[in-house]
C-alpha cells in the first residue's frame, strides 16, 4: 500500500492511499486513485519519500542553508531545493494560487547587473513563447516573473527520473529507445512551429516521468542564458553533444539541435558517446565532432536493426546540410522503424490465409496457361517455339503477381482477409528483398510449375516435373513445421527471420495507414 501527501484544491493537506483513492476531510472532495497516479506531479507532497511519494530528478543537491527556503517569490512559496544547474536553482514550490506544487527555477544573473539586460528580455520572451507549447512530452511554463533582482519561471513538476540517470544502468531496449526518440521529435517539431530552438539537448534535460513518457526541458532557454551571463561571443552548449557547426562558433538552429539528437539517441541505443576521448580536454571534444568517424559497434548487434544506423548516420552528419531537412522527415523515418507490438498469429489462421494465397495464385495460373496449353503442347524448341515462350511467360504471371504485391503492400490478399502481418525479428516490416524471397517459398510449387514449362522448351521437362515434385515435399514439410514448431513459424519465416502477427492496426507509413 502507498500513501501520499496530497494536496486538495482547497488548500488542506490530506494522506491518501494511491490505490484507492481518498476524501478531503476539510471540504469533503473525493478523489479516485486514478486521478492520483494522472496528477501526481503537480498537487502530491514529495517531502516524505519514504511514504511512496514520488522522487525528483535532482541536478545535485548542498546541505548548506539556502536563504530562499521559505521565501515567496510572487505567489510560489519555495519548500526546498532540487537542484542546482547552470541556469540557476531549482525549487520545489507551492503555488498558492491554485494550490499545487511547481518547479520554480530561479536563475541565476550573475554579479553584473544582467537583471535588466535586452538579453535577459529575450530569455523571458523565449520561456513565454514555450508557455504557448501546449504539447505533453514538454515541459509546461506556467509563470515567468523576477522578484526585485531574481528573474523566476514555474514549470511543471516532473516525478521520475532524468534519462542520464537512466543511463547510467545501461542502453535502453530499441522498442524503448524509438518510443522515446519519436516523443522527443514530435516535442521538437511542435516547439520549431514556434520558432524555438534548445539549443542544448541532452540526457540531463530529458526527463523520464514515472509513466514512462520523456518530457523535455529547458527548451529554448539554455543558449539565451549563455549569452546573457558571458562577457564575449563564444561556444555555447554541452560538449558532448555539441553541432560541429556551433564547436566552430555558429549560431544554434535546426540542424545543430538535430545533431545533438542524434548523440543522445546513439547514447540511448548503445549507452556510450558516438565518439571516444582519451581525456577530458574541451578541445578533444569539440575537435571530434568536427573530424572524427562515428565509432558504431562492431559486429552490429543483432537487438537493432542496421536501418537504425542510417538514421544516425544522416542526424550526426558533420555537414548541417546532410542532415533531415525538418523534423517531419526524421518522424517518417522512426515511425517506420517502430516495433510491432502484436501477438503472433494462430496456426489455423495463418493456414486458411496460405490456402486463400495459394488457391487464388494457382486458379490465376491455370486460368491464364490452359487455354494456351489447348493449343497445342510443345515437345521441343523445333516444334512451336512462340507458343512454348508464351505458355512458360504466362505461368510466371501469377507468381510475379503475388510477389509484387507482398513486396510492395507487405502483405497479401489473404493475410489481409484474415487480418494478419508479416514482421522481421525486431517487429518491423522486412525489407522488400527479404519479402520477395520469401513469396517465393510460400507458393514453391507453382514456382516449379513456371520451371516445368521453361524446360519444356529446351525439350527436358522431365527435369522440371522432378524439381515439381521436390517443391511440393517441401511445401508440405514446411507446413507440418509450422503445425508442430512451439512459436507457430513456417521453415520460410525461419529462413528469412520473419514472423506471422495479428494486424491489430498499428501504424505503417509505407502502407499508408
Amino acid at each position: 500500500m502507498t500513501v501520499v501527501d496530497y494536496r486538495c484544491v482547497c488548500g488542506e493537506t490530506i494522506s491518501l492511499e494511491t490505490t484507492t483513492g481518498g476524501q478531503c476531510a476539510k471540504c469533503g472532495r473525493k478523489y479516485a486513485a486514478e486521478a492520483l497516479r494522472s496528477a501526481a506531479a503537480e498537487t502530491i507532497c514529495l517531502a516524505d519519500a519514504a511514504r511512496g511519494a514520488a522522487e525528483l530528478p535532482s541536478v545535485s543537491s548542498t546541505d548548506e542553508p539556502d536563504r530562499n527556503i521559505g521565501r515567496t517569490l510572487g505567489h510560489f512559496r519555495i519548500l526546498r531545493m532540487l537542484g542546482q544547474g547552470g541556469m540557476g536553482t531549482v525549487y520545489q514550490a507551492l503555488d498558492q494560487s491554485l494550490q499545487r506544487y511547481v518547479a520554480l527555477k530561479v536563475i541565476r544573473a550573475g554579479d553584473r547587473g544582467a537583471t535588466d539586460s535586452p538579453q535577459l528580455q529575450r530569455l523571458f520572451q523565449e520561456a513565454i513563447a514555450q508557455a504557448r507549447v501546449n504539447h505533453p512530452h514538454v515541459v509546461h511554463i506556467y509563470h515567468v516573473g523576477r522578484d526585485g533582482d531574481a528573474p523566476f519561471l514555474a514549470m511543471e513538476l516532473v516525478g521520475g527520473t532524468t534519462l542520464a540517470q537512466q543511463l547510467e544502468a545501461g542502453p535502453l531496449g530499441f522498442a524503448e529507445v524509438i518510443e522515446a526518440a519519436i516523443q522527443l521529435t514530435d516535442a521538437l517539431r511542435s516547439c520549431q512551429q514556434f520558432d524555438i530552438v534548445h539549443g542544448d539537448i541532452k540526457p540531463n534535460n530529458i526527463l523520464l516521468t514515472e509513466a514512462g513518457a520523456v518530457k523535455l526541458s529547458d527548451f529554448g532557454l539554455s543558449a539565451r542564458l549563455s549569452q546573457v551571463l558571458r562577457d564575449r561571443p563564444g561556444i555555447t552548449g554541452t560538449p558532448n553533444y555539441l553541432a560541429p557547426e556551433l564547436a566552430a562558433g555558429g549560431t544554434p538552429d535546426l540542424r545543430s539541435d538535430l545533431y545533438s539528437l542524434g548523440v543522445t539517441f546513439f547514447e540511448m541505443t548503445f549507452g556510450r558517446l558516438p565518439f571516444s576521448f582519451s581525456g577530458s580536454d574541451l578541445q578533444e571534444r569539440m575537435r571530434a565532432h568536427q573530424t572524427a568517424q562515428v565509432e558504431f559497434p562492431q559486429p552490429w548487434p543483432r537487438t537493432v536493426p542496421e536501418s537504425w544506423q542510417h538514421v544516425l548516420n544522416r542526424l550526426l552528419a558533420k555537414s548541417p546540410d546532410d542532415r533531415y531537412a525538418d523534423y517531419r522527415q526524421l518522424l517518417m523515418d522512426l515511425q517506420r522503424l517502430r516495433p510491432i507490438a502484436a501477438p503472433t498469429a494462430g496456426r489455423l489462421q495463418r493456414g486458411l490465409a496460405w490456402a486463400v494465397d495459394y488457391l487464388g495464385t494457382g486458379v490465376g495460373q491455370a486460368l491464364i496457361t490452359i487455354p494456351l496449353a489447348m493449343l497445342g503442347t510443345p515437345r521441343s524448341i523445333l516444334g512451336k517455339p512462340l507458343l512454348a515462350i508464351m505458355l512458360g511467360a504466362a505461368c510466371a504471371v501469377p507468381p510475379l503477381l503475388f510477389a509484387g504485391i507482398q513486396t510492395h503492400w507487405g502483405t497479401t490478399p489473404g493475410k489481409l482477409l484474415f487480418q494478419l502481418r508479416i514482421v522481421d525479428r525486431y517487429g518491423l516490416r522486412p525489407n522488400s528483398v527479404r519479402l520477395a524471397l520469401r513469396s517465393i517459398a510460400q507458393v514453391l510449387p507453382l514456382w516449379a510449375v513456371v520451371v516445368w514449362r521453361t524446360q519444356q522448351v529446351l525439350g527436358i521437362g522431365f527435369v522440371g516435373i522432378a524439381f515439381f515434385g521436390i517443391a511440393a515435399v517441401a511445401t508440405l514439410l514446411d507446413a507440418l513445421w509450422a503445425l508442430i514448431e512451439r512459436n507457430r513459424r513456417s521453415i520460410h519465416d525461419v529462413l528469412f527471420d520473419t514472423r506471422v502477427v495479428l494486424d491489430i492496426g498499428a501504424p505503417d507509413p509505407r502502407r499508408g495507414i
